[in-house]
């Protein structure tokens, strides 16, 4: 077990890493005027703890980051792992698309501000970013749907679950243009593959403490699509302090019934 003082240590290499030589990521304002014991505790327990742990890569927990601060609404702490993230490697592209992805997660507002300060830092730091358009608008209503169903199921399996009977019912609209906009048209888009989609789609519901057999199924969908068990646990580890451990804990344990209802090997 290290010591307190390696984990401040190793936490002071990870803020370096993602700071790039920029002094403001060790500063966290109010906290280091008002709370030092804070500011050390968040140094060792989620830089040095969580930020260095294995099972996610450093692009992977940026990820999973910015889709938590995106649904929580937290944008100024968000600009500052735009910022990070673009600093560990991760494209411009790849952090539009990660925000594309949010949208029937988060919203459209939570979106439109997440793009807002995006532009911000590309401007700032003269990145010129021309934008993907492969939402093909040739497609009929019709062939969208046909579209989203295919990518539905190869995500998830069985899609019937919230069917009605009656095909006419408010649910069975919103349920189409779910399958039509969501999995059609975001789902199948460039620069993210379908494990880091589903990772989105996992930290979305997690911090916004989604306990009932929608968690179970996007789990179940994760493992389907290539995420293993390890990654699905160190998902809700790199959220725990970001949208609370009542959060993160109560779906480990979730998942690990998950794992258990489909033999899966958890370890």
């Amino acid at each position: 077990m290290s010591s307190l003082e390696e984990r401040f240590n190793r936490g002071l290499q990870m803020r370096d890493t993602m700071a790039a030589g920029d002094f403001r990521h060790f500063t966290l304002p109010g906290i280091d005027q008002l709370a030092p014991d804070l500011k050390r505790i968040v140094d060792e327990a989620l830089f040095g703890s969580i930020w260095v742990r294995d099972e996610l890569n450093l692009k992977q927990r940026c990820l999973c980051t910015l889709s938590a601060l995106l649904t929580l609404g937290h944008l100024h702490l968000l600009r500052r792992h735009v910022e990070r993230a673009l600093n560990v490697g991760m494209s411009p592209e790849e952090v539009v698309e990660i925000f594309i992805q949010m949208t029937f997660y988060a919203g459209v507002p939570a979106v439109e501000s997440a793009m807002s300060i995006a532009k911000e830092i590309f401007e700032e730091r003269g990145i010129q970013l021309t934008p993907t358009t492969v939402y093909d608008t040739s497609l009929d209503a019709d062939e969208l749907h046909r579209k989203g169903i295919g990518v539905h199921e190869a995500h998830m399996g069985d899609i019937t679950l919230y069917y009605t009977d009656d095909p006419n019912t408010p649910e069975m609209y919103l349920e189409r243009l779910i399958n039509e906009y969501n999995w059609g048209a975001i789902f199948s888009r460039p620069y993210l593959d379908a494990r880091d989609r589903s990772m989105c789609a996992l930290v979305a519901m997690t911090v916004m403490g989604h306990y009932d057999r929608q968690l179970r199924r996007r789990i179940s969908g994760c493992l389907r699509v290539g995420m293993s068990p390890a990654e699905i646990m160190e998902v809700f580890i790199q959220l725990t302090l970001y949208g609370g451990y009542f959060n993160t804990r109560t779906a480990m344990r979730i998942a690990r019934s998950v794992f258990n209802e489909e033999g899966v090997d958890a370890e």
